[in-house]
């Protein structure tokens, strides 16, 4: 275990606001014990731009990150999710565990390097590329963390639960074969990714149902009240297409939202992803439950889903984190500003989303980061005492940077900026980005490289 240290930012954002010469005392887990007003001299670490608090990403699929780019030649106009579906299906089944590990790692570098100090893996490759069972049921699980921990994130691992390839059906299919486990199959890969995250303080387990397309409703039921620990996170995906919800309503009789609220016990540790199309008596219901919208705008885009409808949801007391999901793209800022874009185009009016006494710009980035600490069930997306020292350092000698003070800080990261702006990343107090750069780049990024050659040659 490390020695306690102390970390001084000449400005850094916390619940109260901006303020100036800060001081973190750090324990040796990498909690803050407290920030209070200090000076440099008597510090371990002096940080000299804006410092806020790191953003947890509550989904991403990292395997995906491969993908990136091939997708789009040779497909016809009028494609949707679906065409794109088919074309993961066709990667997925194709990678070994090692490039599995070798992908994540390197994603999760980006990640850092981009702001997110957090990420919730939705991992759903569990079995070999034929559909054959590796010799540890947890194997490509253990992948996952290991990546984590190579990279110098905090994850919350979310092995995936899937039964079936989609309403009414029996079985998965072919594309799936490597997503498919029973209920008890699924109920000890969390015993297994439980011990093996024993005495680990920087990773959560969660559960994730897949979808109701997914996973038959008696068996969604089992699973939840199967599930000792009734503090889990729980993600599923709902309400991402309108196919979907067609398909939903015809089988189960309802909207996916609506059956949701209406059959399982939906509360605070839920995470609804996606869930873009909800009427707004579903709206209303599931913002009283109290679980985190979890929004990928950039992969939601990407997919032609459609638009989530963010500034009902908020006006209904609903609350939402921001994913990479697909990781097409990896940036905090994207995330938040087309979330805010879209609803400038849909309404023809400037900074929506917002609250009284903050600029826009940080309402977005401290209700997402809040709220994916949230979703995560990590003490995270905050900096103050009892939660873990995520720091993202911004660069003020940058050109968008300079001169900005308070609000204008981040309202320039989210409209004006980017990773670009980031000048160091700390986890737990430790460092993993240096000038820009993730401190393990070239070797991390040589392994992906060499993965990307492989698959694709």
């Amino acid at each position: 275990m490390r020695a306690k240290q102390r970390i001084y930012c000449r400005r850094a954002l916390l619940p109260e606001g901006w303020l100036d010469h800060v001081v973190l005392d750090i324990d040796p887990g990498g909690l803050i014990e407290q920030a209070c007003s200090g000076k440099p001299e008597a510090s371990d670490i002096q940080l000299g731009g804006a410092v806020i608090p790191g953003m947890p990403n509550l989904h991403s699929h990292g395997f995906q990150r491969m993908m990136s780019g091939l997708t789009g030649t040779g497909w016809h106009s009028g494609d949707n999710f679906w065409g794109w579906r088919d074309a993961m299906y066709h990667f997925a089944n194709r990678i070994t565990a090692r490039q599995i590990e070798d992908c994540m790692a390197w994603v999760y570098s980006e990640m850092l390097a981009a702001g997110f100090t957090s990420c919730a893996e939705f991992h759903y490759l569990h079995h070999q590329p034929d559909g054959s069972p590796y010799a540890h049921l947890a194997e490509t699980s253990l992948r996952v963390l290991a990546a984590a921990d190579t990279g110098g994130i905090a994850v919350t691992l979310l092995p995936v639960f899937y039964s079936v390839s989609g309403f009414g059906q029996e079985s998965a299919g072919i594309g799936q074969r490597r997503f498919k486990n029973s209920l008890d199959d699924y109920l000890q890969l969390l015993q297994f990714c439980r011990r093996a995250m024993d005495g680990q303080n920087m990773h959560r387990l969660g559960i994730a149902p897949h979808s109701l397309r997914a996973v038959p409703a008696d068996e969604l039921r089992n699973l939840v009240e199967s599930v000792e620990d009734k503090e889990m996170p729980v993600h599923i995906h709902i309400a991402e297409q309108t196919a979907e919800v067609d398909a939903c309503k015809e089988y189960l009789g309802a909207r996916p939202v609506q059956w949701l609220l209406n059959n399982v016990q939906v509360d605070e540790r839920w995470c609804l992803v996606h869930a873009t199309h909800m009427e707004d008596s579903e709206r209303l219901n599931a913002a009283a439950a109290g679980p985190v919208a979890g929004l990928c705008p950039t992969t939601e885009a990407d997919l032609g889903d459609g638009f989530f409808d963010t500034a009902k949801w908020l006006q209904a007391g609903g609350c939402f984190g921001i994913g990479s999901d697909s990781n097409l793209r990896i940036s905090v800022s994207e995330e938040l500003r087309l979330l805010e874009f879209s609803e400038r185009l849909r309404q023809r009016r400037r900074n929506v989303l917002c609250e009284e006494f903050k600029s826009c710009g940080r309402f977005l980035y401290e209700h997402a980061a809040a709220s994916g600490a949230k979703a995560l069930g990590q003490n995270c997306g905050v900096i103050k005492a009892g939660c873990r020292a995520d720091l993202v350092e911004l660069d003020v000698s940058h050109p968008l940077l300079e001169g900005r003070h308070g609000d204008t800080i981040l309202d320039s990261l989210v409209f004006a900026g980017g990773k670009e702006m980031v000048r160091s990343v700390y986890v737990a107090g430790k460092q993993v980005v240096s000038e820009g750069h993730h401190v393990n780049e070239s070797a991390l990024s040589e392994k992906f490289s060499n993965t990307m050659k492989a698959l694709l040659n």
